[in-house]
């Protein structure tokens, strides 16, 4: 905790430094419509100083006391569209902004670099779910919510568990954020302890493919997954009130759920908060009801911040509980025993950010999350198993200004891991992980050619309470550099190499016993070393005209992997699987690519194209690895307009042949989806009502990535009905 009110305390020495900066620049403009028309009431906002202002009638928007430099800007409307624009501000600026309904614009992301920027600028993949497209594909849990995006699978353990995999990287090689500090549950390592997000809450999920070790850590490898809920306020609030509440029910399980967002402030002080409550009964598949799938969660937070023009700092609280079932009994048989998670997390964050008009920093940024979270697993009525998580996580990011042609930023992390799991039996000894790191990104060029490189260090201590089991300490380095080539405004090509450091886990040194959730008996070894691996990630993208979209193809190898395999034997009636260490091969490559068939605001109709492919090999010869996902390739018709959203797609899932030791193939299946929308304006308030179709032919189909799979079919038919009120 020392780290952490030192963290404090040069956040609030910064924060008020800044009071005595001296304002350079103003920026006006004119907000149009795609009819050249002014756009009025449109929020205009400059992303990187969380600043935003409301075009007055006639189109026109205003910002004072920018500071000089490049800033990115961004419209956004639900009646005009969005526009996005970088503008370079040196004393009076002027810029117009024309807003667009297109199917697919231009993403700011937050997650891929120090400062927000367009997804295009990014060397690495980057893409964002929100609006009516994160509408379209919610679902209970984070993983299944993500599971149709290119290139991320889902582990679809049962519907209360699932959690994102990317590019054939599950486990602790995905880091999932909350607003960019780790979420502190324990569903890293086991398939059956869900993420203790709701995506409900979520204003927009990013996706980061491809190791993100640089900026977020050893446990970034494969990915990050950052959810965004604007759950402590950076911006200033004009509004006494305003928000959005959601209702949403489903014919497969009977969903019942509805989630309220408001959001208010009076000058300086801002206030957010959020509540939502999800019910399911049991799932229907293709060839019976699966028993003891139904889930129960309820969620919630309350935020509130200082905004000044320079900065922001605030703090919230919240929680999430869910109570969800466990079975491989398989479809139409009732368990005999039935296994149960019962889940609880409470969470404070603290967020804060400042910018200066002189000196050597252009930016100070501070993240803290602290969380509790402990889960019961019940067998037969009985609380067998009980893991307790206590973690604490903050990092400090300092921007420079423009040292020659490079800018950029560095920066130092800490958290703090207390792990145990009681009961009758011990699955793992008490754990306490520490990890220390630091780390610096920077870039050249704004040009055609602008190159990212960095590197990160991160050292970690795993103290365990045995006399039999050693405790571990690690140090990794972690580097990577990438080109982006931007030729013109409608492409992009980028190349980026990776060396990258991965500390074992507590679970995977100490894990010993009898996991019942999990229906295996699960195996680590105190002896494991740090992993390493070395990625290529080439990317295309096209960015307007009638083809637009994205390929990409990635290459990673690694020493010493560390993963979970079968050994074909059996312990206290479970499978007994043990984490191993081999050197071990990826590759794959992912498309999304859309053919504007009509593309005349406000109508907008695309074909839309999007595959993946992942192939996961031991060194040597040594046969595939356990759990990767099979080709997958889809297409749909997409229509955006003024009041209509529609969706219609067939998506397809080859069978999947290869297969590790101990671990059967799974057949192949094709899911036809459909959902369509309606927007409705009274005055101010939007409504947005949406039916959405899923598996309309009712196929019966495996999920590859899911240990229990031939137990656990996926939903058959179901329908979703949601109406969304934005106030």
């Amino acid at each position: 905790m020392r780290s952490v009110r030192a963290l404090v305390a040069a956040l609030l020495f910064f924060h008020a430094v800044i009071a005595f900066g001296q304002s350079t620049g103003t920026i006006t403009g004119i907000v149009t419509s795609s009819t050249n028309t002014p756009a009025p009431s449109v929020v205009v906002e400059l992303v990187d100083l969380h600043r935003t202002t409301t075009a007055d009638a006639n189109g026109k928007y205003t910002f004072n006391n920018v500071p000089s430099g490049h800033h990115l800007l961004q419209a956004n409307s639900p009646r005009f569209g969005t526009g996005t624009t970088d503008v370079l501000v040196n004393g009076a600026t002027t810029m117009n902004l024309a807003l667009d309904l297109s199917v697919h614009h231009e993403e700011i992301v937050v997650s891929g670099s120090i400062d927000p920027r367009a997804a295009s600028e990014v060397a690495q993949p980057i893409s964002s779910l929100n609006g009516q497209e994160l509408q379209s594909r919610q679902q209970p849990t984070l993983g299944e919510t993500l599971a149709q995006e290119p290139g991320v699978a889902s582990t679809g353990f049962v519907p209360g568990a699932s959690r994102p995999v990317i590019r054939g990287f599950g486990g602790d090689r995905i880091r999932v954020l909350e607003d960019g500090v780790g979420v502190g549950d324990a569903s890293n390592v086991s398939q059956d302890h869900n993420v203790t997000v709701d995506p409900a809450n979520a204003e927009s999920i990013e996706i980061v493919r491809g190791p993100a070790t640089l900026l977020y850590g050893s446990n970034a490898v494969g990915g990050v997954v950052n959810i965004i809920d604007d759950r402590v306020p950076m911006t200033r609030i004009t509004q006494a009130l305003s928000g959005a509440a959601e209702l949403r029910t489903t014919s497969n399980a009977g969903e019942k759920g509805g989630h309220l967002s408001l959001t208010g402030g009076s000058g300086a002080f801002a206030w957010q908060g959020n509540f939502s409550k999800r019910t399911t009964g049991d799932y229907e598949t293709p060839i019976g009801k699966l028993f003891n799938s139904d889930i129960d969660t309820t969620s919630g937070s309350l935020g509130a911040s200082f905004v000044g023009d320079h900065g922001f700092l605030g703090i919230s609280y919240g929680g999430l509980d869910t109570n969800y079932g466990v079975s491989d009994a398989g479809p139409g048989v009732k368990p005999e025993e039935t296994v149960r998670i019962d889940m609880r997390q409470r969470r404070w964050d603290l967020k804060g950010e400042t910018a200066f008009d002189s000196g050597p920093l252009s930016r100070i940024r501070v993240r803290i999350g602290n969380t509790d979270y402990r889960h019961f697993e019940i067998a037969g009525g009985t609380p067998a198993i009980e893991f307790l998580n206590r973690s604490t996580e903050g990092r400090v990011e300092a921007s420079h200004r423009d040292l020659g042609p490079l800018h950029g930023a560095f920066g130092v992390q800490y958290s703090t891991r207390d792990f145990k799991v009681e009961g009758e039996e011990s699955l793992l000894p008490p754990t306490v992980t520490k990890s220390r790191s630091a780390f610096i990104f920077e870039e050249a060029g704004r040009g055609a050619w602008r190159l990212q490189f960095g590197g990160r260090y991160e050292h970690q201590d795993v103290t365990v309470t045995s006399d039999e089991l050693p405790d571990r300490s690690f140090n990794g380095l972690s580097g990577s550099a990438g080109v982006v080539y931007v030729p013109n405004a409608d492409y992009t090509a980028s190349l980026s190499m990776s060396h990258s450091s991965r500390l074992p886990v507590a679970e995977e040194l100490y894990f010993d016993g009898a996991h019942e959730a999990t229906f295996q008996f699960e195996v680590g070894n105190p002896n494991l070393r740090k992993e390493s691996g070395n990625g290529l990630d080439l990317s295309l993208r096209k960015r307007t005209g009638v083809v637009t979209g994205e390929l990409s193809f990635f290459q990673q190898r690694f020493d010493g992997y560390i993963f979970q395999q079968a050994t074909g034997a059996e312990e206290d009636g479970f499978r007994v699987f043990e984490f191993q260490q081999r050197n071990a091969n990826f590759r794959g490559a992912e498309a999304h690519v859309d053919f504007a068939l009509l593309h005349s605001d406000p109508n907008h109709l695309a074909l839309e194209f999007t595959g993946d492919y992942v192939r996961a090999t031991l060194a040597n010869g040594g046969g595939s690895l356990p759990f990767i996902p099979p080709v997958r390739y889809g297409v749909g018709l997409r229509y955006q307009g003024a009041a209509i959203f529609a969706l219609a797609e067939v998506r397809r899932a080859n069978a999947q042949n290869h297969v590790a030791d101990f671990e059967t193939t799974t057949p192949g299946y094709t899911l036809v989806n459909a959902a369509l929308g309606y927007r409705l304006f009274t005055g101010k308030v939007v409504h947005d009502l949406m039916l959405r179709g899923n598996n309309l032919t009712d196929e019966l189909a495996y999920n590859h990535v899911n240990p229990i799979k031939d137990a656990v079919p996926m939903p058959g038919r179901d329908f979703t009905l949601s109406y969304r009120l934005t106030f």
